[in-house]
């Protein structure tokens, strides 16, 4: 029988008794600035918002447990703006090192790391592999940007960087939580990305050879990258519903993948 939820409302004994194909998935969002008209909660807001969408898409056959979200995670390049919390990187790669040995325990072989924020991206790669190490776990990463459906919304060229509290993020707060967002405040926040271009071609943060290393205010002055004054709620939850859904599907399709081979 499978089982669908929230893993802190099981009971232990439902533990002893669940599907070999369960997949728990691990949602980090942020707690860190997101510009002049966006709350410091819209990375956490955002993923808790995907995980409950996900859930709303699954099949009756599929085995998934949420388990309970990461607020405060590695946001150092925020930190010269007031309210941004973060952990060091060392802290969150034994936070997740631990919950990740639990859930082994737990007798569930596969995770999925549900990234909401952009600077937790390494960090996750490195704990994807020590876990599969240390416990033999199925382990992936991804964002839930990566599950939008956002080609009929977007011009590629400008999406690439709308990295941070710009028009996306901004919509999907609009459709979310839109006494949150003060869009007086608003505005197009050009990155510093796009000067780049012309005088320095191979370096970026996206899609480039080189990869700087970088603050929030070296992309801009007021820590936002992206045209908000463009966002709207209808393009937010196109953005949320549609990464719901696709994340649901793929979950059907990590349930049956194990790359684990025997070394001879």
């Amino acid at each position: 029988m499978s089982v669908q939820g929230f893993w802190a409302d099981l009971p232990t004994p439902d533990f002893r008794a669940l599907p070999g194909d369960t997949v728990a998935v691990l949602p980090l969002g942020a707690t860190e600035q997101h510009g002049p008209h966006l709350p410091l909660s819209v990375d956490s807001d955002l993923i808790d918002a995907v995980a409950a969408r996900m859930l709303g898409n699954l099949s009756p056959d599929q085995s998934v447990l949420v388990l309970p979200s990461l607020h405060i995670t590695k946001s150092d390049e925020h930190i010269d703006f007031p309210g941004t919390l973060t952990l060091g990187a060392e802290t969150l790669l034994a936070v997740l090192r631990d919950i990740g040995a639990s859930v082994a325990r737990a007798g569930v072989a596969r995770l999925v790391l549900l990234n909401g924020h952009g600077g937790n991206t390494a960090l996750l790669q490195i704990v994807a592999r020590d876990l599969r190490i240390a416990h033999g776990l199925i382990v992936v990463t991804c964002s839930w940007g990566g599950f939008t459906e956002w080609q009929d919304l977007y011009d590629p060229a400008g999406y690439v960087h709308d990295i941070h509290a710009g028009d996306s993020e901004t919509s999907a707060m609009l459709a979310l939580r839109p006494d949150r967002v003060r869009m007086d405040k608003a505005q197009d926040f050009r990155p510093a990305m796009t000067d780049w271009e012309t005088g320095f071609p191979q370096i970026g943060l996206a899609g480039k050879p080189a990869n700087p290393g970088w603050m929030a205010q070296d992309l801009h002055s007021l820590g936002a990258c992206g045209n908000a004054a463009a966002a709207t709620a209808e393009k937010g939850a196109q953005l949320l519903d549609s990464a719901g859904r696709n994340f649901a599907a793929f979950l059907a399709e990590f349930a049956r993948f194990d790359h684990r081979k025997d070394v001879q």
